[in-house]
């Protein structure tokens, strides 16, 4: 957990803050991102899933006005995650606070077998074009 200015440098040198509490997930949300890499079978598992539960999508974190770059299935008012049965590999296998090497390591084969896609574009057909001109016309 980040405890100290120094704390707080090393994380940001390997690139991961520790979120955990007493070594188990906090479930702050910090590592639900929109883009993950996903294998076929994980896209296909999660669409038939959504379908089967009618999970929306939620919209979190805006950074512009409409921009939203979080996972779609982050419930942040509940602090927990709608597919949370079936999530994608790499989201069952993270956590913060593992060794920097590890974390490195874990994410180039992820990225290597897996299509690195976004997750609102692929599950609910948010593009990022239509999420960009959407904050775009809000500015105006």
């Amino acid at each position: 957990m980040i405890g100290t200015f120094n704390d707080v440098l090393e994380a940001e040198e390997r690139g991961v803050m520790n979120f955990t509490v007493d070594g188990r997930c906090s479930g702050c949300g910090q590592c639900c991102s929109d883009f993950l890499p996903l294998s076929k079978e994980e896209i296909n598992r999660i669409r038939r899933y959504i379908k089967a539960h009618d999970i929306k999508e939620k919209h979190n974190n805006v950074l512009m006005q409409g921009f939203d770059m979080t996972c779609p299935f982050r419930d942040e008012v509940n602090r927990v995650c709608t597919i949370y049965r079936i999530r994608p590999e790499i989201c069952r296998e993270f956590k913060c606070d593992y060794d920097p090497a590890r974390i490195d390591t874990t994410k180039k084969l992820f990225h290597q077998r897996n299509h690195f896609i976004s997750m609102r574009e692929t599950f609910f057909g948010d593009t990022l074009a239509r999420r960009l001109a959407r904050a775009n016309a809000k500015e105006e």
